[in-house]
């Protein structure tokens, strides 16, 4: 687990998204707003293929600290955090939380407030990621609270998937971005279920080593 946050992993984090914000938005020509959601979607599907790799082969614990994909969760989710943050409040100010949110109203508006969720638990996850926190809240409750990261993850996926493939706001149809979500998605996906079978294979082993004996 990692509990401590330094200066080089955000120093490191910091530069990878804010270059890559600005590759999206200079080099491709996207907006800002879209360039800090999909900065912050490339960020979270980091986070989440990181423990599933670490269940599935487990690292060398005894590789340097800058190496240990485990202990870069805490900068990435912070960041991660960061970049939709921005992502919103670029977005209010261009457009009234009233027409991005109507009770009641279209898949749009649905899809907006599942987006809006997501960034309320990440920045609550966020918060959560310093070392101080973590210690004061104890290993089983840091871990409670941090399962819901896979739910961020599939609110923001259907967030960015309805916008790329069912809206009708901005260009028809998705682009280069919807289909590498989907792709990105779908390995998270077969990840997740593959460390899944990997641990209950290793749990059953156990069980039988232990039966043997």
């Amino acid at each position: 687990m990692d509990v401590k946050n330094t200066p080089s992993k955000h120093l490191i984090t910091s530069i990878f998204s804010l270059a890559l914000v600005l590759a999206l938005h200079y080099w491709l020509d996207i907006e800002w707003t879209v360039a800090f959601a999909r900065t912050a979607f490339v960020l979270l599907f980091l986070i989440l293929i990181i423990g599933p790799l670490v269940r599935i082969k487990a690292p060398d614990k005894k590789m340097a600290p800058m190496m240990q994909p485990w202990s870069w969760r805490g900068e990435l989710g912070i960041w991660f955090t960061i970049m939709a943050l921005a992502h919103f409040v670029i977005l209010l100010i261009e457009t009234p939380l009233t027409r991005l949110i109507r009770m009641g109203g279209s898949g749009y508006s649905l899809t907006n407030f599942i987006g809006l969720i997501a960034l309320i638990i990440s920045i609550i996850l966020a918060f959560t990621s310093w070392g101080k926190i973590i210690k004061f809240l104890g290993v089983r409750s840091w871990k409670t609270i941090h399962n819901l990261t896979h739910v961020v993850f599939y609110l923001v996926a259907a967030h960015l998937i309805y916008f790329q493939f069912f809206s009708s706001y901005g260009e028809i149809g998705p682009d280069w971005f919807g289909w590498l979500a989907v792709v990105m998605s779908t390995v998270v996906i077969i990840l997740q279920i593959t460390a899944f079978v990997k641990t209950v294979s290793r749990q059953q082993k156990r069980q039988e080593i232990n039966t043997d004996k």
